[in-house]
């Protein structure tokens, strides 16, 4: 299933809830932490190709997650999204590590959830700040709720949260590790 989403900063929270009460949002998923790990072989090839394999921990599901890589045609985040719930996440997570994968990110984040008409939008306390993550049926549609919310499309935010995160942390991006081999290959 394809996924069309799109990150924005967000600087007051109770603001930002009240605006989406008034659009007509209701509260589908109370305000819970979220315990997220990302997997990736040795060489981490999945990363190097903008795909993703996650395991998420909620209070109440537990789910892993294939995400393809994001299609630069769009000012929005499209991808492929496959997702299904799992019985145990620490026992998957194990074999996975038992097969080979590593865990290559690990992070926790609070996570409200509100839901109106197509529309699923996620509040999300991260160790990188507050985002509002629109999901919805389509860019015009995404665009149009954006500019209700106060927001324009310079406020687009098309980064993960594993990058958003590992930049917070002081982690070295593939664009770095890149980079600086171009270097050490000149040098």
């Amino acid at each position: 299933m394809e996924e069309i989403e799109i990150k924005f900063v967000v600087k007051d929270t109770k603001s930002i809830t009240e605006r989406l009460r008034k659009l007509g949002f209701r509260v589908a998923v109370g305000r819970h932490r979220e315990n997220n790990y990302l997997f990736d072989d040795v060489s981490t090839s999945l990363r190097r190709a903008g795909k993703l394999l996650r395991v998420r921990k909620t209070p109440s599901s537990q789910t892993l997650t294939y995400k393809g890589p994001i299609s630069a045609g769009s000012k929005l985040k499209h991808r492929e999204e496959i997702e299904c719930r799992i019985e145990h996440a620490d026992v998957l997570i194990r074999i996975l590590e038992e097969v080979g994968f590593k865990r290559s990110t690990e992070y926790s984040k609070y996570r409200t959830v509100f839901e109106k008409e197509g529309f699923s939008i996620s509040l999300d306390e991260t160790e990188a700040g507050n985002y509002l993550e629109v999901e919805g049926p389509s860019d015009e549609e995404i665009t149009r709720l954006a500019e209700k919310l106060g927001y324009s499309e310079t406020d687009f935010v098309r980064r993960t949260y594993a990058e958003l995160i590992g930049e917070t942390r002081g982690e070295t991006s593939d664009a770095q590790l890149s980079d600086q081999n171009n270097d050490k290959e000149a040098g």
